[in-house]
């Protein structure tokens, strides 16, 4: 469960990728990663969540960033391989 904090961090950061960054970004970068400080508005872009949080702490290297991938609802997917019962 997140903490006060962390959600207003998860809400600015949609509310700014929402109104600003999403109809500049998504047509161009679909599928790539922002970093987000929420506190500037600086944006950072990078093929992994990686390559765009070293981009953002060149800048900020203090901040925390919120990591969003552009046209998609998830950062990340998981994969999970069950074993058929009685195998």
């Amino acid at each position: 469960m997140k903490n006060g904090h962390a959600l207003a961090l998860d809400r600015k950061a949609e509310a700014i990728y929402r109104k600003k960054l999403k109809p500049k970004l998504e047509r161009r970068y679909k599928g790539r990663i922002v970093a987000i400080d929420v506190d500037s508005g600086d944006y950072f872009l990078g093929r992994t969540v990686l390559e765009a949080m070293e981009k953002g702490r060149k800048k900020h290297p203090k901040k925390i960033f919120y990591a969003i991938r552009i046209g998609y609802r998830a950062v990340h997917s998981l994969r999970v391989l069950c074993p058929f019962a009685g195998r």
